[in-house]
């Protein structure tokens, strides 16, 4: 997703630095060449050596400590973006009024690409005036800030300061480097994960559905500059709004407490069309019956709801098919009333259900066909997205 950019981290003395080696990892996982700048209190959190071992590069702490044919603070802007990370009160700050007292805050004021600050603080110095108004002077002067989370800090307190973890950091990354921006200001409403229907306490009803399609498509729009509203059946770590649901009831009444002034609504997930008519509410013991009978009853069919709401948003189906693929494609898209409904064909292994790869088919309203063949589940949904607004 990063292929071939040049990316510079700056590091600075904050509790956070030691998360920075994982954000290197994922970086260069995904193609990225990474260099790191140091400010000298970061060397008490983290080493060079570790850093230089995970970059495969040189790591720079002090003007001039390298010997390059260009003062380093110049010869480091030939970099796609600058992510610093942690970024504490005191770089921010020097930062925001054009101090350059060490390597990384002279490289910053020469720095003229796309910024990533990430800050991490004490819950108080976060919310010190001084520092907001700097925070809020670097935002209007076009720096991204991913704003600190809310949790356990470092100080033994809870409150906001908290730096965002590793995987949202490169999330912003890819969204800020990402070429293609055909979606900003749209509203995604976008649903992953197979539902689970509770028998009783210990056991239930499921599908084999990752999530990964879903999830591919709502880091390809979010990267694509789309607000991104996830409903799953499980807790997603990025940086996208995340309503985590279990059944199909709960994610019927999600959808609906969402979908006002959506510009996109994706169903992606695998809806269990029954569910057990009698919940048990304590374990149900085994008997000495040979088999035993569990009455099941049809849950709300939601694609069909949403299409029937009079929604203006543009609403795309998934069809998981395991024969007569394009046909059942097609008798689903009338029936539903969608827009699109891309299709799969699940009785592949090499595809489909838990696999990180898939081959689908856009069939539209007007039931003409796109095929796009095998490939990784987030190009795929890149192309469907593609292929859909472009």
């Amino acid at each position: 997703m990063l292929k071939d950019k040049n990316i510079l981290i700056g590091i600075t003395g904050g509790i956070a630095a030691y998360k920075i080696c994982s954000l290197i990892r994922l970086y260069k996982n995904n193609g990225a060449n990474v260099r790191v700048v140091l400010t000298p209190h970061s060397e008490k959190f983290v080493t060079k050596l570790t850093l230089q071992t995970l970059s495969q590069n040189d790591v720079y702490l002090e003007p001039f400590d390298i010997d390059e044919y260009k003062p380093e603070h110049i010869s480091l802007t030939n970099s796609d973006i600058f992510v610093i990370a942690p970024a504490t009160a005191n770089t921010i700050s020097k930062i925001a009024n054009g101090i350059c007292d060490n390597l990384l805050t002279t490289t910053a004021c020469a720095f003229n690409k796309p910024f990533l600050i990430v800050p991490a603080m004490n819950n108080q110095m976060w919310e010190n005036k001084f520092i907001q108004e700097n925070i809020t002077k670097l935002k209007n002067s076009g720096y991204n800030v991913l704003e600190p989370a809310e949790g356990f800090l470092a100080c033994g307190t809870n409150g906001t300061g908290r730096m965002r973890e590793p995987e949202e950091i490169f999330e912003e990354t890819v969204k800020i480097l990402s070429d293609n921006k055909i979606l900003k200001g749209k509203k995604f409403l976008i649903t992953a994960g197979g539902t689970r229907e509770k028998i009783d306490p210990v056991r239930y009803i499921t599908n084999n559905s990752s999530g990964k399609m879903g999830i591919a498509l709502a880091e390809n729009a979010h990267n694509m500059g789309a607000e991104v509203t996830l409903i799953s059946t499980f807790k997603y770590s990025g940086n996208i709004k995340n309503i985590v649901t279990e059944t199909a009831k709960e994610m019927e009444q999600a959808v609906k407490n969402n979908i006002n002034n959506k510009d996109c609504i994706i169903m992606a997930a695998a809806v269990s069309d029954y569910r057990v008519a009698n919940y048990s509410e304590q374990k149900i013991k085994k008997g000495d019956e040979d088999n035993i009978t569990l009455q099941l009853v049809k849950n709300p069919d939601i694609l069909k709801e949403i299409c029937q709401s009079g929604t203006n948003a543009k609403i795309i189906g998934f069809c998981a098919e395991s024969e007569n693929l394009t046909e059942n494609a097609k008798k689903k898209i009338k029936d539903k009333g969608c827009d699109y409904i891309i299709a799969n064909d699940i009785s592949r292994k090499d595809i489909g259900f838990e696999s990180d790869k898939n081959e689908v088919y856009i069939i539209d309203k007007n039931l003409n066909i796109k095929h796009i063949e095998k490939d990784t589940k987030y190009n795929i949904a890149k192309k469907i997205l593609e292929n859909i607004f472009e």
